[in-house]
């Protein structure tokens, strides 16, 4: 029946249905006439041509029609539960231009503040694009993503209005991806931070030689593997070889992950 209705986008005014579709004439909810009745026109007709942005598909009816089907995310939303990928490769691309001069913990946290930064902004688009829709009543969700991308998700699903069961697929599937990187960062991060550490083989060479003359008085000639492991608890073998011909092996041990050593002759 054409009557004043509240606004389907939202507003706190009153849209004018025409039996067929929402007209773009608007007036204040408290102006004395009642949501629903038929009332006055709003004037003059729309000029031939004139398509409304609320078309509604059946004439007779106030339907709620949004902008995206129900149960269809927008690509905003897929991004928001794509986050955890982000959180691991950033703290990975940290650790392999850090190396071992930080902590992998360090790097995981590095990681994880850039991509919930990016989750805020990606959830505010996915919340605002839903409530331009009429979906989602108000865009302060978005800040759930901070605590964690399925956070944000699982308020969405339970504040979104004509959800379906593929909103709640999204936020298993973001859960589940979550908890997967947060299992395998630490390892991950810590494997390539060690992997980025270089072997000063040269520096290293040199101190075990020196050391030896200090305590022996004996001019030696060390050789050191070129990539041995530099993790903490790691021990590899140099040869120490002296002017005379003798030969000694030098065990070097890795104290911690700054690249400190120990070493002792054999």
């Amino acid at each position: 029946m054409p009557g004043w209705y509240p606004d389907p986008a939202g507003s706190p005014e009153l849209r004018w249905w025409d039996g067929a579709q929402w007209l773009n004439r608007t007036q204040p909810a408290g102006t004395g006439t009642a949501p629903g009745a038929p009332g006055a026109g709003p004037g003059q007709p729309e000029p031939p041509g004139y398509t409304s942005p609320f078309a509604a598909p059946a004439p007779g009816t106030v339907p709620y029609v949004p902008a995206h089907a129900a149960g269809a995310p927008v690509p905003w939303a897929w991004a928001v539960a794509a986050i955890p990928l982000l959180h691991l490769a950033v703290a990975v691309v940290i650790a392999a231009l850090g190396g071992m001069s930080g902590s992998t913990a360090g790097y995981v946290l590095l990681g994880a503040v850039a991509a919930g930064l990016v989750a805020v902004f990606l959830a505010y688009r996915d919340a605002r694009a839903l409530k331009a829709a009429g979906n989602l009543p108000g865009t302060g969700i978005a800040w759930w993503a901070l605590l964690a991308p399925w956070a944000y998700l699982w308020a969405r699903a339970v504040r979104r209005y004509g959800r379906t069961n593929l909103d709640w697929i999204l936020l298993a599937a973001s859960a589940a991806l979550w908890f997967l990187v947060l299992v395998i960062s630490g390892p991950v991060v810590s494997s390539v931070a060690t992997a980025a550490t270089t072997f000063n083989q040269a520096k290293v060479q040199a101190e075990i030689a020196r050391g030896i003359q200090n305590q022996l008085g004996v001019h030696t000639v060390v050789r050191c593997p070129k990539d041995p492991p530099v993790h903490p608890g790691a021990t590899f073998q140099c040869l120490a070889r002296a002017s005379d011909g003798s030969r000694a092996l030098v065990t070097v041990t890795i104290q911690d992950r700054s690249g400190d050593y120990t070493w002792h002759t054999n």
